[in-house]
């Protein structure tokens, strides 16, 4: 079955349609990319579902038992050229809000780790759910690769967006139990962020 992309609820699709539609209309896009487009060139490609997860918690190791669902992340493409990322998020009830656009190097970074993730689930016998694990405090993006039906299995695996924190492999595949192990190493001293540090989703 290979990587399995999940449809997104109706709320985040139309949300973040009407959003992009009122910022292309008004001009208002900083990503260059998408600047000069129109509304109609541009396409939200990838849906996954994003999670987070605290410092504390990532000192416990324990991504799957304390990552809380956050909302949905899409990638942006103009013409079938990927530009930026955008993201919904959840709020209560079944309600997602417009959160962002980003053109930061966690797009490009993203693209990269997707090519390791098509090809490692190719390699697994059943399907494995494409969803995003965020630590902010750590400045982490990792896809998660979920097996399809299994809640709380410990057969994930996590491929780290680059850039990644020292420590982390970007575009590495690591087994649930290494990347907690990893996770909980760097979360007892959580890198710094300097003024013009330029990372982003």
């Amino acid at each position: 079955m290979g990587l399995v992309v999940p449809e997104p609820p109706k709320s985040s699709l139309a949300t973040l349609r009407e959003s992009l539609g009122a910022l292309a209309e008004r001009g208002s896009f900083s990503a260059g990319g998408l600047r000069e487009a129109r509304v109609d060139q541009i396409s939200a490609t990838t849906p996954h579902q994003v999670f987070n997860l605290t410092l504390e918690d990532a000192r416990r190791g324990k991504v799957m038992e304390h990552a809380r669902s956050s909302g949905w992340r899409y990638l942006l493409a103009v013409d079938d050229r990927i530009v930026a990322s955008a993201e919904t998020e959840s709020r209560e009830g079944a309600r997602q809000a417009f959160s962002q656009v980003n053109s930061g190097p966690f797009v490009v970074g993203t693209i990269e780790a997707f090519t390791v993730a098509e090809r490692a689930a190719n390699e697994q016998e059943g399907g494995l759910e494409l969803r995003l694990i965020h630590v902010p405090a750590l400045y982490l993006m990792s896809l998660w690769l979920k097996p399809l039906g299994e809640d709380g299995s410990d057969d994930s695996i996590f491929i780290p967006i680059a850039p990644t924190p020292s420590g982390l492999e970007p575009n590495r595949v690591y087994t649930s139990e290494e990347f907690g192990s990893r996770l909980a190493e760097l979360a007892q001293a959580p890198p710094e962020l300097e003024p013009d540090d330029t990372r982003g989703g």
